[in-house]
């Protein structure tokens, strides 16, 4: 292989830091796989918010609570992207994997721009009791007469992680829209993703304490069924629930 292949070679591995995916445990012994069981149901969200966005249409975008910027790097290049969080060291992988994406590792109320769309993305159950009323605010001050806020959050259908302070009816988020008494309404209502007996087995068998297995046929076919059985779901099963607000 010529100099050059092999440096484009080398340097295509480099879509993931793959020297950071085996690591050694507690005991120092290696362990050569990381795992998330719940990507399908992440990844079904993650890509209808982006459908959403797409059929917005906008010139600008600011993602708060971005993470690592996996949302962001999902979408085109033509709209102008921004992502804020308060935690530099997502911020610092978000600026390595997507070099051209601008992020900051700031609140979002230091800025002064304001954009077509603003997401908050599995934010809102982080946040503090006592500061979803202000949270609320900046995401309203950050968004053009005319642009749109996209939220998504976790339903009670779950039991609260360890993690979130609350997961969400629209009922809750209702309330706090009307407890900040901010210029915005809720437009559009849908709830994303329900599990069933199916996908936990799945789950069960392929990924568990003493194994991993990943059969890419199966799943595929897994992934494929997700999307046309258990994207769209309803009040009472839905995992996740996604809303668009404008300003009044």
């Amino acid at each position: 292989m010529k100099k050059e292949k092999k440096f484009e070679y080398q340097e295509n591995q480099y879509i993931f830091p793959y020297h950071h995916i085996p690591y050694l445990d507690s005991e120092n012994n290696v362990v050569n796989h990381r795992s998330l069981g719940w990507g399908f149901k992440y990844f079904t969200y993650l890509l209808r918010i982006k459908e959403l966005v797409e059929e917005i249409n906008p010139d600008s975008i600011l993602d708060v609570g971005c993470g690592e910027g996996r949302f962001l790097g999902l979408l085109g290049n033509r709209i102008r992207k921004v992502g804020v969080d308060l935690s530099p060291r997502p911020i610092k992988f978000a600026q390595a994997f997507h070099p051209d994406i601008e992020f900051h590792c700031t609140d979002a109320n230091q800025l002064k721009e304001e954009f077509d769309v603003v997401t908050a993305i599995e934010v809102l159950e982080h946040v503090p009791d006592e500061q979803v009323t202000n949270f609320l605010i900046i995401l309203e001050k950050r968004i053009k007469e005319s642009g749109k806020i996209i939220i998504s959050v976790p339903t009670t259908v779950l039991p609260v992680s360890e993690k979130h302070y609350r997961h969400y009816t629209l009922e809750i988020l209702e309330q706090q829209l009307e407890n900040a008494n901010i210029n915005l309404e809720i437009k559009h209502v849908e709830y994303v993703y329900k599990s069933s007996y199916l996908l936990k087995l799945y789950s069960k068998l392929t990924q568990n304490k003493f194994w991993i297995i990943d059969i890419k046929p199966l799943r595929n076919f897994i992934w494929r069924l997700v999307k046309a059985k258990y994207s769209k779901a309803t009040k009472e099963n839905g995992e996740e629930l996604v809303l668009i607000l404008t300003k009044k």
